[in-house]
Order: C-alpha cells, then structure tokens, then sequence
C-alpha cells in the first residue's frame, strides 16, 4: 500500500515557534527601544547531548567485566552531563546550475543537499585513570586491532566460533554492532524549547588522543581539555524534533526523581556540603541541630522546641536517632548513607522545585508547584 502524503498544515513540529513580529518597527526609521518583546533574539549556550544507544559488543563486554562495565557506565555519564556542545555541524547547500543564450547566463538552484557523513568533535576534560581515552582505545582496538587489522572485539568473537558463548556482537559482528546513537538539542534560555535537534546516527569515535594528555614536560601542570572526535550521520526532521521535545521536558519536569532531572532553581538546590552539617561520625549519622520547626517562617519567631544536641563528642554515638536528615524525606526509610547521592536529593525534594506562596485562608505554608 502506498503512503499518503498532504501539504503540512504545522512544520517544524517540536521546536519553538517564532514570535509574531509584524506589529513593529524593529530599526527601520525610529527604533521603539521601549518596548523589548520585538528583540526575541536567539540565544547560543544551552546544548545537550543524549546518549541514545551504545554499541552492542561494548554492553557485551561490559556484561563479562566488572571494570568494563564500570568505566562504560561512567563514560557515558560522563558524554552526558559534562557536555559543552559539538563544533563542525554542516550547512545544508543549494547547487546552481547555468541557464545561458551564450551571451549572458544567470545561475538557478537545481539542487539542494544535506552533509552525509559528518566529522564533528566533543569537547571534554579527561577524568584521573584516563576515563575518556581508555573507552576510546577499548572502542577502536575492538574493531580493528591496530597491529593486525582484525575484527575481534577483545575476545568475544573467538569466544563465540571456539566456546559457543552466546552474545550478539560474538556471534554476529559488524557495522551495525560497533556504533552510538545520539540525540544532540538545542533550547532556549528557559530550557523547555527546543530550537533544533539533530539525532546523530552510526556514530564511532576516531581517535584516542594520546597526545593531548601524554606529551608534556616537567612542571607543565595543567587539565587536560580533550577534543574528542566521532563520524556520524546527521538527520532531523519533525519525528526528531519532537522526540527532542519530550526529552528536555522528561528531563526539566519537576516531579522527576531519576538522576536524569535537570534542577534550574538554585534556591531550591540541596548541596551535597550542607547534607554534612552537624551530623555526627557514628555509625548512627543523625543530624545534631535537627529541630522540626524550630523556626516559623510565617511568624519570623523561633519556637521553644527542644533541640537535639545529644552528646557533645563529635565522634560518638549518642546523637537523638529521631533527628531527621536534611536530605532524607521524612518517613522515607532512606538508608543514612545516601545522604550524599543524587537521587537521594531528589527524592528528598518530593518533585518540588518553585516555592509558590498560598493566598487566601489560614493555610500560610508555601504550596510548592
């Protein structure tokens, strides 16, 4: 059966829609610099990069080693969430083709082309133990071993042919088992738009970049900024843009609890330092200033509660076990230990990020949206 195709009523579905310009003057004659809504200007500086896929015989590996799947794990965090944008996206181009009467001539656009396969590079600082360099000489030497040229995969393969170990890159290798998948956007300064998004397809590292941590002499003490470099096919369309969409707002929206969750506040931020604050090195860990509702906000007055200093060895046991932790939910259970991760600190905020005062009634508790 033959797919249906019609005029698109709505385009570029996913990304932010222009504002409605018409009704101003902008800087023709004289410019109105009392009224800002016509300056809407794009903003640069707020990309993000998903890791959609990784290739097969990676999670194969990682499935067999500890270490492997340890420092895979942490690489991908790492693309993630230390990401700083990705230089060399190619333009889409208009070919023109020549009409003459041999005298004069006049150039017409008779063809358009998006980039194929595009080199681009990721800009990163390499973590102590060479976290990024030793992923990407883990990913190159496995396809191709540079002194053989021969497609291995650190074993799995050979454990396939001669062990009848099962995993899907041993026992079928190629392309389609050695690539990433990345989703890269960009949003506008409230980050809940999407002003273009580009998912990257048949993504491979190219380089391991030895240089640019191990050259070096005595008393040059510096961070190492790697640039690290992929291939990758770019493709965009309305299924990628709003597919985007649902991303940004999966990872902005406040009730997410998975370490995926972008915090925009930073009033509301609970930083992991202060997690520490009076409580105490026993196998216990309570909170020693704890004091529910020690003070009241809405009255500006500090009540007569007791408070739980318990002992005063800082290194004892002694402290109240009623005292709540500062970033556990209270009756949550959560173990005393977590008090410093992540997810902990988001569980601790309830999906709360913006403190919106009640009006009206008695109620004078902040009714946080």
């Amino acid at each position: 059966m033959a797919t249906s195709t019609s005029v698109g009523t709505t385009i570029f579905k996913g990304l932010k829609t222009p504002r409605q310009l018409l009704n101003f003057n902008l800087m023709r004659g004289v410019t109105d610099f009392s009224n800002l809504e016509q300056w809407d200007l794009y903003e640069k500086g707020y990309p993000f990069l998903v890791v959609v896929s990784v290739p097969q015989f990676l999670r194969d590996l990682a499935g067999k080693s500890d270490e492997i799947r340890v420092m895979l794990d942490n690489y991908v965090h790492v693309l993630e969430n230390d990401f700083r944008g990705i230089d060399n996206i190619d333009n889409i181009t208009a070919e023109t083709g020549e009409i003459t009467n041999g005298i004069r001539s006049i150039q017409v656009i008779n063809k358009v082309t998006k980039p194929s396969n595009s080199s681009f590079t990721c800009n990163y600082f390499e973590r102590s133990g060479s976290l990024m360099t030793k992923m990407h000489e883990l990913y190159t030497t496995g396809v191709k071993d540079p002194d053989t040229q021969v497609k291995h995969y650190h074993g799995l393969i050979d454990d396939w042919i001669y062990d009848h170990v099962d995993t899907p890159s041993g026992k079928d290798p190629g392309f389609h088992q050695e690539v990433f998948t990345f989703m890269y956007f960009m949003t506008d300064n409230t980050m809940t738009k999407v002003e273009r998004a580009f998912l990257i397809g048949a993504c491979q590292p190219t380089s391991v970049n030895y240089s640019d941590l191990y050259s070096g002499g005595k008393g040059d003490i510096q961070f190492a900024d790697l640039s690290l470099s992929f291939n990758g096919f770019f493709m965009n369309n309305d299924f990628v843009y709003q597919k985007a969409q649902d991303m940004l707002l999966a990872m902005r929206n406040p009730k997410n609890l998975t370490a995926s969750r972008i915090i925009v506040d930073s009033n509301n931020f609970k930083y992991q330092a202060i997690s520490k604050a009076g409580f105490a090195g026993g196998a216990d860990g309570n909170d020693k200033f704890s004091s529910p509702n020690y003070f009241s906000a809405s009255e500006g007055w500090a009540t007569t509660g007791d408070i739980k200093t318990g002992a005063v060895n800082p290194f004892g046991n002694a402290y109240s076990t009623e005292a709540k932790q500062i970033l556990t939910p209270s009756g949550s259970g959560t173990d005393k230990n977590d008090v410093s991760d992540y997810n902990s600190m988001l569980a601790s905020m309830s999906g709360i990020e913006h403190a919106v005062p009640v009006t009206g009634g008695s109620d004078t508790s902040d009714n946080r949206t």
